[in-house]
């Protein structure tokens, strides 16, 4: 039964969480903060090279276009309906309450995760080794997820305010010291000298797999989505999520590309097909040759991105729960919040559960291997998700919003993102990638089967009163405060 004309006639909810919050540089460090400008491009430089090669921007810059043409599109569903839902909420109003809870479910394995996997993967591929190299120094991977889960919940449970700064002070630090490294590479060139043969189209064809280096890009843009469920603790969250959502692709966009391409002229275009087989880690020898001794903000911009991704992530995925929770298809006590610091405390202690899972998952089948079958498996995620809001954009505007229907808008652009993402998810499965990561998509689908069984469960025992609430937004929030304002 369709619960739409129920949702039409509610005027929306008030929010328990804090209003007026944030501002646009808040929200705008949400999306970027959880792409993790230096840790999207540093930890995975290699990697990325070794599917593309030498046209390794163009990797970041197809896959940036993909995604800003799909923000552009959920930015349509986004103004109409804020929500600490986001997706969950977007999908559900648009389409059905229960494939909203499907994009939720997607949520769960995307952000929660996010800390203990990314402090793992750059512990134990770059810190540990890198200051046992060069100071004889062992610090084990482990401690280093520890005390950044430890610091990161303490600072979650502190109020969004404070992740607000925390944000933008890191996130600003470590894309200053990434461009930074990007321009001394270019005015110091390697191998090859100073050139734009990283743009070159004629250097396609030497890439080994430039679909998987877009499909795996794709997901070092993963984060802009982030952006939705901090709606009910911005001011103007009509107007500053969509501004979020396409902003910090765009902003990353220019980032990821302008320093890929330094880093390859740094090290020497001569020398990109050496770049995945070096014994050493290339950006670091990079920055050892250009910046000496200071090479050690590499490691300190690295630290602050991964710091900066866990916090905007605990917000994000925390901020979800509680809707879900507030809306009845979660367990209710996670839609509690605390009545002085407006954070939902109950869904930040489930977050720091799953990332001690995630966390010894990373112990038991390595770091390397859980982090990437991860990343291949919420890109799959994230495709569908995407293009059920594209879907649900048309629905909306031809339906319901049919007297502000945009033709290029609700039309085209839904129509062109779900075309990309599509092939791009086909073209990361077909063929397979190796093993572990080619058990991604089965781990996918089994997991998208337990969602379904879970709403079959709901079904048979009668709980479908959330079905009425899922698709609720925020009410008109407050005006701010002269002080909140400032």
């Amino acid at each position: 039964m369709s619960t739409q004309p129920q949702q039409a006639k509610q005027v929306g909810i008030k929010t328990d969480l804090r209003e007026n919050a944030m501002g646009l540089p808040g929200v705008l460090m949400q999306g970027i903060a959880t792409i993790a400008p230096a840790f999207s491009i540093l930890a995975a430089f290699v990697f990325t090279v070794s599917l593309a090669g030498l046209v390794t921007p163009w990797a970041y810059l197809i896959a940036a276009i993909i995604l800003a043409i799909q923000a552009l599109s959920t930015a349509q569903v986004a103004k109409e309906f804020p929500s600490a839902g986001g997706w969950y909420t977007w999908i559900a109003r648009t389409l059905e309450p229960r494939t909203g809870f499907l994009a939720g479910w997607v949520f769960t394995i995307w952000l929660p995760p996010v800390g203990a996997l990314t402090f793992a993967f750059l512990a134990k591929t770059v810190l540990e080794p890198a200051i046992k190299q060069y100071y004889g120094v062992t610090i084990y991977w482990w401690i280093y997820v520890i005390i950044g889960l430890a610091l990161v919940t303490w600072w979650a449970f502190a109020g969004i305010k404070v992740s607000e700064r925390l944000m933008i002070i890191t996130g600003v630090i470590e894309i200053v010291l990434m461009v930074a490294l990007a321009i001394s590479g270019l005015a110091r060139p390697g191998p090859g000298g100073f050139n734009a043969s990283s743009f070159s189209f004629s250097n396609f064809s030497h890439a080994p797999n430039m679909f998987l280096a877009i499909v795996f890009t794709i997901f070092a843009y993963s984060g802009w989505e982030a952006t939705g469920p901090i709606a009910e603790e911005s001011r103007n969250p009509k107007k500053l999520i969509p501004l979020g959502l396409i902003g910090s692709v765009l902003v990353l966009m220019v980032y990821e590309v302008f320093a890929s391409w330094g880093y390859l002229v740094g090290i020497g275009t001569r020398k990109a097909g050496s770049i995945p087989t070096a014994t050493a880690w290339p950006v670091a020898t990079l920055a050892q040759h250009l910046w000496a001794g200071a090479w050690i903000l590499l490691l300190f911009a690295l630290l602050n991105s991964t710091i900066a991704v866990s916090i905007a992530c605990f917000n994000g995925g925390t901020r979800t729960w509680y809707a879900m929770g507030r809306s009845g298809v979660l367990p209710a006590w996670l839609g509690k919040v605390s009545p002085t610091r407006k954070t939902p405390d109950n869904a930040i202690t489930l977050e720091l559960l799953v990332n001690v899972v995630a966390f010894a998952l990373a112990i038991i089948f390595g770091v390397a291997n859980v982090f990437f079958t991860w990343a291949l498996t919420i890109t799959l995620g994230l495709i569908l998700m995407y293009i059920l809001s594209n879907i649900g954009v048309m629905k909306y505007y031809l339906g319901e919003a049919r007297s502000r229907f945009n033709p290029f808008l609700h039309g085209v652009i839904p129509v062109v993102a779900t075309v990309a993402v599509g092939y791009v998810g086909y073209k990361s499965v077909v063929p397979l990638p190796a093993a572990p990561v080619k058990w991604a998509p089965i781990i996918f689908v089994v997991y998208m089967l337990i969602g379904i069984v879970i709403l079959i469960y709901l079904r048979i025992r009668g709980r479908d009163e959330w079905l009425g609430k899922a698709g609720l937004a925020m009410a008109e929030p407050d005006v701010a405060a002269p002080e909140e304002a400032t």
